[in-house]
């Protein structure tokens, strides 16, 4: 029995799953009103987590970020590893693991979720979207599925939250069970030359940072992820030629019929094959669903990019003439208190610090407030309804002329809004020299505090002329060329860093397109307020 949950104390529970499996769907359903927003101590990298009480039980929510691997390339991409082996400062080491996948598309799932198993925690796989799934003609027999893995399956459709209670049923039932044995996909070589990794390691000269406390998932990283950042981690505390050691190990291996780092993923997806054989089925051939028809359009290289440059035209127009009506009554409130106040208040340096510093002070800031709302609702919706993946899709050329690569658009795109969730948000980008690039050129961007100067600018310049009956005019136009300004600057910046200070290849785009959706208006509301 699971010590914790026998004294009634609170248990850890860990949610991990892929990018656009619905993970922070689940965690914000199953969290309500109770998540905090945070950074890990160290990283700059977004903790979410949340106290619940389910049945009397007190749980510790934590959300990791979204990942494809456990194979860390990076100190961000460490934090979730740490994290599920206890060893992130300030967190005890999950009793439970929640592992979340895409019920559509479960064979590259599991690539993950094997790895997960690895580490001999208590863990439930959560079937997510599986109205998606079923709509696409998959069926899922989740007992078998359930008897094969060896541990709880359930399924939810966390958007609706439906499912809900038998997550928590299932983990309640868990914290009072053992942990259970690894997977043990590989042939016995590699584990003959994991413990012999684990020796080496303990028998360093810098014990405090490689004794016995290293965990033997840490070993199969070392032995399979090549020049990986477990590796380089391990060679800045280790002065026993840990570097040596492993080429030797990784050619035992390789002549043993266990090549690395290729065999990982072979092994990991023949096994998931093989556990999806019995337990789903799928139509022989592919739906064509309602996102392929409309991905036929819109990351058409011509129609494709014509549709971007339009939308956010249409952006930055609605942002200037939508938001005039709400600027008009919160200026009219102004002078509404203004006038209470002159009238209560008489002349003198206190009604005039009153009327002309507070009120007017702070009036000249919250009258652009409209504005900043709408160009972060138009933002929110774009990434709810999954088009922002295809609008990074569509840069990926130009970025990719600049040195960069698809993914730097997404925190340049955040920049219009704010720049310093742009700059958080370039976590997303794996290669070092990529994100280094992108931070520096995101505070480019015209963000959302030059709303206020730009529109200064535009109504003392820019006559309110209009065109197409009222439906396009030239302050919105203005504002979208000052607004893009920015962005053109940002071009040969972000050249000019690549090819002095952040000279190397440009990596590969990778990004999955998640299907269309109909945004939530819960989740939209949340990330305008």
């Amino acid at each position: 029995m699971n010590e914790s949950a026998s004294e009634n104390q609170t248990i850890t529970v860990a949610i991990i799953g892929n990018p656009n499996t619905g993970k922070s769907t689940l965690f914000n359903s199953l969290a309500g009103v109770h998540s905090r927003i945070g950074n890990y101590p160290g990283v700059t990298v977004e903790k979410k987590s949340a106290n619940v009480n389910w049945d009397g039980q007190s749980v510790e929510l934590i959300d990791l970020p979204g990942t494809y691997s456990l194979a860390p390339r990076s100190i961000d991409e460490m934090v979730s590893v740490d994290v599920l082996l206890g060893r992130q400062k300030g967190l005890p080491e999950p009793d439970v693991i929640v592992c979340i996948a895409d019920a559509s598309n479960l064979e590259r799932n599991l690539y993950l979720f094997s790895q997960v198993m690895d580490l001999s925690i208590p863990t439930i796989l959560v079937l997510n979207m599986i109205d998606v799934a079923e709509s696409r003609g998959t069926t899922i027999d989740v007992k078998k599925l359930s008897e094969s893995l060896k541990l709880p399956v359930v399924t939810t459709e966390a958007h609706r939250k439906r499912g809900l209670e038998d997550v928590q049923k299932s983990v309640l039932e868990l914290t009072t069970g053992s942990s259970r044995g690894k997977l043990n996909l590989f042939p016995k070589e590699f584990y003959q030359e994991q413990q012999k990794l684990l020796e080496h390691l303990n028998s360093s000269s810098n014990s405090s940072q490689t004794d016995a406390k290293t965990p033997e998932y840490l070993a199969d990283r070392l032995l399979l992820d090549v020049g990986g950042y477990v590796e380089s981690l391990f060679e800045s505390h280790s002065s026993n030629g840990l570097g040596e050691y492993l080429t030797v190990a990784r050619k035992r291996l390789s002549e043993a019929g266990f090549p690395v780092p290729v065999s990982e993923a072979r092994v990991r997806y023949a096994w998931a094959r093989e556990v999806l054989t019995d337990s789903v089925s799928q139509p022989v051939k592919r739906l064509v669903t309602k996102s392929d028809k409309i991905d036929r359009w819109l990351t058409h290289r011509f129609f494709g990019l014509f549709f971007f440059v339009f939308l956010m035209f249409i952006v930055f127009q609605a942002v200037y003439t939508w938001a005039g009506p709400f600027m008009g009554i919160i200026e009219q409130g102004q002078e509404f208190v203004s006038g209470i106040v002159s009238g209560v208040v008489p002349p003198g340096p206190f009604r005039s610090l009153i009327v002309d510093g507070v009120i007017a002070g702070v009036g000249g800031v919250i009258i652009f407030l409209p504005q900043i709302i709408f160009l972060f609702l138009f933002i929110a919706l774009m990434e709810d309804c999954g088009y922002m993946a295809r609008a990074a899709f569509l840069m990926d050329k130009l970025m990719t002329k600049l040195g960069l690569s698809g993914k730097s658009f997404v925190p340049l795109m955040s920049s219009f809004a704010c720049a310093i969730p742009g700059v958080m948000a370039t976590r997303t980008i794996e290669n070092r020299r990529d994100r280094f690039t992108t931070i520096l050129v995101a505070p480019l961007m015209s963000c959302s505090a030059r709303l206020p100067v730009y529109i200064l600018l535009i109504g003392a310049f820019i006559p309110q002329t209009s065109y197409f009956k009222g439906l396009v005019t030239l302050p919105g136009i203005t504002l979208f060329i000052m607004s893009s300004i920015g962005a053109l600057i940002a071009i040969p910046t972000a050249w000019f860093l690549k090819k002095v200070f952040f000279k190397g290849e440009t990596p590969p785009f990778v990004m999955e397109l998640p299907g269309y959706k109909w945004p939530s208006l819960r989740i939209v509301f949340s990330r305008v307020f």
